[in-house]
């Protein structure tokens, strides 16, 4: 059996032409085996689709067929098959794993929750189903039964550096700083991931204003993996606090140099320009100003849904040209107008798009 990982699989195989399948259950689950451990997912769905001709019902082939689909991107019919393999009398704790992950990447948050309960049912030591069902408690804020969901993957794994890492997170999000900059200290002592620690490190100092060991932090998470586009960001963020634009705005075209499709990347640049271009509520540098706007706009481009570049773009662009403004806030209070949390912005927006018509009216 074959189970989920957040790594994408290729579409691709160099596997030769399927060969005539055998009539024999037992032969098409061997030979469909050797294809998963080959990574034939293609050929190893005709097989599995073969073998369920000959046994409906036969839980192994079914969940094969699932992580067969799920391989190949095909996350529906996957999930139909991982629920249907856990139809059966003797269902696979895998199964169920597998299937939450695939109702996770789907924000199907409830049925995930489900899913990783019934791995638990079915197999309480499944030390990565607890670290699971902790990662979904830990984003609906509920952090107790986070915490709890970690330290019980622990119990059963005491080596699971993810579980720890999580807790560790946890434990930040409720303030105990020491106790997680403890925790952090012990895994980059196991040399563990040291580029994610390190970035958690830096959140945790940067947030109890030690803004140079933060500072410090987030450039070892670059230093240990340079594509890490968030401690990229939180590295800009932080130069920005301090009023060193030139160095955020570097250190985020770093960033989008290896991540030009990174929609938050873009914002981020856009408002360095932004704070570049504008002070006191006037426009200082049209140069950083055009830059400014064409960040915004990529991040749009890539994100239509991000609002909080809309209403930014509109901030700069009022200050370049009415019309320009008064086309940006339009686009922004038509894309947010739905959306309960930008209703105190949208209030504002329309002030200013208001006040942009009336200027123009008189000129």
């Amino acid at each position: 059996m074959s189970e989920s990982t957040s790594e994408d699989r290729s579409l691709e195989t160099n596997e030769p032409a399927l060969p005539v399948l055998p009539d024999n259950l037992d032969d098409l689950l061997a030979m469909g085996q050797q294809y998963l451990d080959q990574q034939g997912f293609i050929e190893a769905q005709q097989v599995f689709e073969k073998a369920l001709t000959l046994e409906p019902a036969n839980v192994v082939a079914r969940h094969n067929l699932g992580y067969a689909q799920e391989s190949q991107g095909l996350h529906e019919a996957a999930i139909a098959d991982y629920e249907a393999a856990l139809q059966s009398p003797t269902p696979l704790a895998q199964s169920a794993f597998n299937l939450g992950v695939l109702l996770t990447r789907a924000n199907r948050v409830d049925e995930a929750r489900r899913a990783f309960e019934q791995v638990l049912t079915l197999e309480p030591t499944f030390a990565n189903a607890w670290v699971n069902l902790g990662v979904l408690h830990a984003r609906a804020g509920e952090l107790t039964a986070a915490r709890r969901c970690y330290e019980k993957a622990l119990e059963m794994d005491p080596s699971c550096h993810s579980a720890r890492l999580k807790r560790a997170n946890v434990k930040a999000r409720e303030r105990r700083w020491e106790e997680a900059l403890a925790d952090y200290a012990g895994l980059l002592e196991e040399g563990w991931n040291p580029a994610e620690v390190h970035y958690r490190r830096g959140l945790v100092l940067g947030a109890k204003g030690d803004e140079e060991d933060a500072l410090r932090a987030y450039k070892q998470a670059i230093a240990a993996a340079s594509d890490h586009i968030a401690a990229h960001i939180q590295l800009a963020l932080l130069y920005a606090q301090q009023e060193h634009y030139d160095q955020a705005t570097e250190t985020l075209q770093q960033a989008a140099s290896l991540a030009p499709d990174d929609a938050r990347v873009q914002y981020n640049l856009g408002n360095m320009h932004a704070r570049q271009a504008v002070e006191g509520g006037e426009i200082l540098n049209y140069g950083y100003g055009d830059a400014a706007m064409r960040a915004y706009r990529r991040a749009i481009e890539l994100d239509p849904r991000f609002l909080k570049a809309r209403y930014n773009l509109a901030c700069v662009a009022e200050k370049m040209s009415v019309q320009e403004g008064i086309t940006s806030w339009e686009q922004y209070l038509e894309a947010a107008r739905d959306v309960p949390a930008e209703q105190e912005w949208l209030v504002k927006a329309r002030r200013y798009l208001r006040t942009l018509k009336d200027a123009e009216a008189v000129s």
